[in-house]
């Protein structure tokens, strides 16, 4: 064998999972900058979304600004051509009286129609009222009794009439019922020069509230100041914070102006914007966190991946070893088996000579023996049958590990050959006063097996039974299986003896195994440990097993288990280097001692002994 060191090699297989391990601890790095790629990004679209619905927002605040003006402007514009077509009325009367009477006719149907008009007034060219809708009363106070050359609202707004010949706005005023508004006033025009002025009193509220509540009120508020920063009306929803406004200018006949203004308050649209943020955070959270989490998974599976391609690696390796292991076991099985069999066969030669040349100095073929001489030759003679019933027991276990073991299955009569058995094992259990009990069923049919290895199982068995029992009994039961065993037959060899501890069960089969060796002082009487491995592996090669139950100090039972039909087997061609001798005349001395193989025995069931009204029992003192 080659004891040489193998020199070992570089594991390329670690680095290279080093390097994976390597490159999956950077993996969830190089993964994290696009994940923060794409967050960043979904904020800024986030950002963007936000700027478009903040523009959109401000856009309609300008459209509607927009729109609210030309409402304005066109409201006021009717109610100056409303008033303009009075003042053509009035200026084609051709009397006082039909003047009167358009003035009554034409202002009630004004009022009715526009309910924002609070009075429809006359004025003379020095700015005195002459007439007036509805007739002023003792405790109105506003301008229907006074001149209006003398308030410097509405005298600015007559001579802006008089000198363009057009109608002109005043500023804030104090109306009726103490209600802001504003005049206006057209010059009544007779041969081309202003003759007085008609003027209209209109209240703020119900003008504006008409026109922008349907329009700006629903989204937005508004406020509307005069030229001078005056405000005029303020909405219900005016925001308390506004970032910036959607102005519009409204122009006045006249040559003045209001300013309407349309606040864009802090956060607008606030639903929709906080909706938007609320909707584009939560899903990139869900998308980070689906990321993550396939991340960590990947992760994981990368180092269960590695972990199992480090087990594999290691039971690779193992697998290795114990190949190797194993090959060493196998040569080791084999140099054991060619020594046994070679050291049996050189050994049984001249054990055979021994007792040869023993039994014919007793026989007196060389003189009489003396009494004292007789006693050593007859110790020799047991020392040497013992020997070689060792060495058939090394020579049958080698041959059953190297298969050379051969079965010569033939028709076998139970009975007879357990006779024969117990005749031959009789002297020893009388010897030590121990009864010897056969109990066989009538009805075990003959067996198909090899007699010779089924008497030698039974011999090992008995001889067992009787040494480790002091006094008592040693009963053979033979009966046929039942249930899953119905094809077998039991041959149980129950003693009173000693019994077997729980814990040497497992080994006492095992080869060389002594449980209660006894001492080392005579081996004849201890043993050698082989008889009950050899008798369980005969038994499996016949097909059957041998198996055991014990208490100690109450007894063992031994069941040899065998088929009702064994197979013939025939040696195989040893392993190279064995060489497994052939029977020699040795044989014979211990083959003398154990009958013919004319008839045999076989294997069933568990039987207790006088359980079966079916058996026959023969019972020797």
């Amino acid at each position: 064998m080659d004891h040489r060191r193998e020199t070992p090699q570089p594991n390329h297989t670690s680095r290279g999972l080093d390097a994976g391990v390597g490159a999956a601890r950077r993996r969830p790095l190089l993964w994290r900058l696009p994940l923060l790629a794409f967050l960043l990004a979904g904020v800024v679209c986030l950002k963007y979304l936000d700027g478009r619905l903040s523009g959109d927002y401000k856009r309609s605040a300008g459209d509607l600004a927009v729109q609210a003006d030309a409402l304005i402007e066109a409201a006021i514009a009717n109610q100056a051509a409303s008033l303009h077509a009075l003042e053509q009325m009035i200026a084609a009367a051709p009397s006082p009286a039909e003047r009167r009477a358009r003035f009554s006719e034409f202002g009630r149907t004004l009022l009715a129609s526009q309910p924002e008009m609070l009075r429809v007034m006359r004025l003379d060219d020095a700015g005195n009222v002459r007439e007036a809708l509805p007739a002023q009363t003792a405790n109105d106070s506003d301008l229907a009794g006074e001149n209006h050359f003398l308030v410097a609202e509405t005298r600015s707004a007559l001579a802006r009439a008089r000198e363009t010949l057009a109608p002109a706005v005043t500023g804030v005023l104090v109306l009726r019922n103490d209600t802001l508004g504003f005049v206006i006033y057209d010059p009544i025009i007779v041969h081309g020069k202003a003759a007085g002025y008609a003027g209209v009193s209109i209240a703020y509220a119900p003008l504006l509230r008409a026109l922008l509540t349907p329009r700006v009120q629903g989204r937005f508020g508004y406020r509307v100041t005069d030229s001078a920063g005056r405000v005029l009306a303020v909405s219900p929803r005016y925001p308390a914070r506004v970032s910036e406004f959607a102005t519009q200018r409204v122009t006045l006949p006249g040559g003045t102006y209001w300013q309407l203004d349309v606040p864009i308050g802090v956060f607008q649209p606030r639903a929709a914007r906080v909706v938007m943020w609320i909707v584009g955070l939560v899903s990139l959270f869900v998308v980070a966190l689906l990321v993550l989490r396939e991340d960590a998974r990947a992760e994981r599976i990368a180092m269960h991946s590695f972990n199992l391609e480090l087990l594999s690696r290691d039971l690779l390796d193992a697998n290795v070893r114990l190949e190797e292991r194993a090959q060493q076991v196998n040569e080791a099985n084999m140099a054991k088996s060619r020594f046994l069999a070679n050291v049996s066969h050189e050994l049984r030669t001249p054990l055979n000579a021994i007792v040869g040349y023993n039994a014919l100095a007793l026989s007196g073929l060389y003189g009489e023996v003396t009494p004292e001489l007789r006693s050593a030759h007859d110790r020799i003679r047991t020392a040497a049958d013992h020997l070689l019933h060792v060495l058939n027991d090394v020579l049958d276990l080698s041959k059953i590990e190297v298969g050379r073991m051969e079965v010569d299955a033939r028709d076998v009569a139970l009975e007879p050959l357990l006779e024969r058995v117990v005749s031959i094992v009789e002297p020893v259990a009388e010897a030590k006063d121990v009864r010897l009990d056969l109990v066989v069923a009538r009805n075990l049919p003959p067996l198909v097996t090899d007699p010779r290895h089924v008497r030698q199982i039974l011999m090992n068995l008995l001889t067992n039974a009787i040494k480790f029992t002091e006094r008592g009994s040693v009963t053979i039961v033979a009966t046929r299986g039942e249930g899953a065993r119905s094809e077998m037959v039991s041959l149980a060899i129950e003693d009173t003896g000693i019994g077997i501890a729980r814990s040497d069960l497992g080994r006492i089969f095992d080869e060389f195994e002594q449980v209660r060796p006894g001492g080392r002082g005579d081996s004849i009487v201890r043993g050698t440990g082989l008889g009950l491995a050899v008798s369980r592996k005969l038994a499996r090669l016949l097909g059957g097993d041998v198996d055991v139950t014990s208490r100690v100090g109450t007894g063992s039972r031994f069941t040899l288990w065998l088929p009702l039909k064994s197979i013939s087997r025939r040696p195989t061609t040893p392993p190279e280097g064995i060489e497994v001798a052939p029977a020699t005349r040795g044989d014979a001395v211990v083959m003398d001692r154990q009958a013919d193989d004319t008839h045999d025995g076989g294997s069933a069931d568990e039987a207790h002994r006088g359980e079966n009204a079916g058996v026959e029992a023969s019972r020797r003192p």
